[in-house]
């Protein structure tokens, strides 16, 4: 059994038992961020149900990039009680939080996310523009085998705010997201690259998958560091190498 992981790019995945329904997360918009070329500008996916950190980011809540009509699911008004919301029959648990200041388009309100599937806890960071304390994220608290972690830093928290979050979520998993693989070449969003948040934890072991998709769980190489598995988008061809 197990559940799949697929990552088709930018903040942007899909998720599934084998044989059970299909979950997508924050469905990016293809042209809004630097995609040109016509069929991945022109790619659908399939999905019963969509999760978006909020409904107002077109680069986390293009419903269009889902064939037919999936459930949707704002989590931002499951984190600010106007909604209730279930996977697989248990609650989605969300906390509020907000984009970056920088960011051009002004800081959206949006929400991080959680939610069990196949025996594993999910944890996907939405478009989180700065660290939040421990006690802004303490529902996750024992609820997070793998999390989503936004990597990139333009416009989303930096690397120093996400370290002691990662420290209190303490995470068996980590998958990075949000970051530059071209051909989304850092415009109009100038993305770091994942080596960045590599570099800052050698001493967790790290899985280069080189596929879109990973099926959890997977084996753990120190039983006290998380372990990170990067992965290759689905939704656009990387340009040259995606990382080291």
């Amino acid at each position: 059994m197990g559940v799949n992981v697929e990552w088709v790019g930018l903040a942007t995945f899909r998720i599934w038992e084998d044989g059970g329904p299909v979950l997508a997360m924050d469905p990016y918009n293809a042209s809004a961020i630097g995609i040109t070329d016509e069929t991945e500008l022109a790619l659908k996916i399939q999905a019963d149900t969509v999760i978006c950190s909020s409904l107002t980011d077109i680069a986390h809540s293009n419903i269009n990039l889902i064939e037919g009509s999936p459930e949707v699911i704002n989590a931002l008004d499951v984190a600010t009680g106007k909604a209730h919301a279930t996977v697989n029959n248990r609650p989605l648990i969300a906390v509020p939080a907000a984009e970056s200041p920088e960011h051009p388009d002004g800081s959206d309100d949006n929400a991080l996310y959680a939610f069990e599937l196949g025996g594993l806890w999910f944890v996907h960071m939405g478009d989180l523009g700065f660290g939040l304390d421990n006690s802004e994220i303490e529902p996750f608290a024992n609820r997070c085998d793998v999390l989503l972690a936004t990597v990139g830093e333009a416009l989303t928290l930096d690397l120093d705010e996400l370290e002691p979050m990662i420290d209190y979520l303490k995470p068996t998993w980590i998958v990075p997201m949000h970051y530059n693989v071209a051909p989304v070449v850092g415009k109009p969003f100038p993305m770091t690259t994942v080596d960045g948040f590599l570099d800052r934890r050698p001493n967790d072991p790290i899985i280069h998958v080189r596929y879109h998709t990973v099926k959890f769980p997977i084996p753990t190489i120190k039983s006290n560091r998380p372990t990170i598995v990067v992965l290759e988008p689905s939704g656009y061809k990387p340009i040259g190498a995606l990382t080291r």
